[in-house]
């Protein structure tokens, strides 16, 4: 494989993501690049393919990415105020996404399905089914002995939920998250541990976009609540709007910084 892979680090406020030029690589390749970058700059903590010909992402390990998608965007728009549909590895859906005057960046993903198919519970956790990963939520009371954990012994504690998505988890998603949640004053702060499977890579990661929709739906389940402020482990912001209708999520409405390193 040659080092002279073109890749830019973005930053969407936390959850460093690589963004490789060009996306004619095979899977093999990728996950080569994938090893070879982080390696290169242990604080990325996922690597993303953007094609020359066409508005498209396609994350190292096929899954889908919120944050790797809110770069995708603001990269494709080189930071400036505009709006792109593109699609993105994961799902067959295509993503509208926004960078808007505030310097934010903004994704819609169109859910449309019903909670009873979006939503099923596997022992203590909410398991949030979207597209290209499963998201798995622990609320604040049962979630405080695996943060202590984390805090502890960080990559012990990942191997043990690891095993969790594993054994009691059990999907064939390409990723699985872990969100451990705690209060922080009226605000929802969220630690999550993400799998991706094809590359084998686990994170206790800064910030996570699929993570925040999970634990936003996770939310209006117990509060009815639509709109909410996810802050990320890096102290960052992320915020979700969903759009419902009566039993169902139509769709999903994911802001935040998007920043060049």
């Amino acid at each position: 494989m040659k080092k002279d892979i073109d890749y830019k680090i973005l930053n969407p406020g936390g959850n460093k993501t690589a963004l490789v030029n060009g996306n004619e690589y095979t899977e093999d390749q990728k996950k080569l690049i994938n090893d070879m970058i982080m390696n290169e700059n242990p604080d990325v903590e996922q690597v993303g393919f953007l094609s020359k010909s066409e508005n498209r992402l396609e994350m190292a390990g096929g899954e889908f990415c919120i944050n790797a998608t809110r770069c995708s965007v603001y990269e494709y728009l080189k930071g400036k105020v505009g709006e792109i549909e593109l699609s993105v590895s994961g799902t067959d859906k295509v993503l509208r996404g926004r960078v808007l005057e505030n310097g934010k960046v903004e994704v819609k993903l169109n859910i449309d399905k019903k909670i009873s198919d979006l939503v099923e519970t596997k022992g203590d956790f909410v398991c949030i089914k979207i597209d290209g990963i499963l998201i798995a939520v622990l609320d604040e009371e049962k979630s405080k002995k695996y943060i202590e954990k984390l805090r502890k012994n960080e990559e012990e504690t990942k191997k043990e939920l690891k095993q969790i998505m594993i054994e009691k988890i059990n999907t064939t998603d390409k990723a699985v998250g872990i969100m451990l949640l705690e209060k922080s004053s009226d605000k929802i702060k969220m630690n999550p541990i993400v799998w991706v499977k094809q590359i084998d890579t686990i994170f206790y990661e800064t910030a996570c976009g699929s993570g925040s929709i999970g634990t936003a739906i996770f939310n209006y389940l117990r509060s009815n609540q639509e709109e909410v402020e996810i802050i990320q482990p890096s102290g960052y912001s992320i915020f979700v709007k969903l759009e419902t209708n009566e039993k169902s999520i139509e769709n999903a409405i994911v802001s935040g910084v998007v920043r060049e390193e």
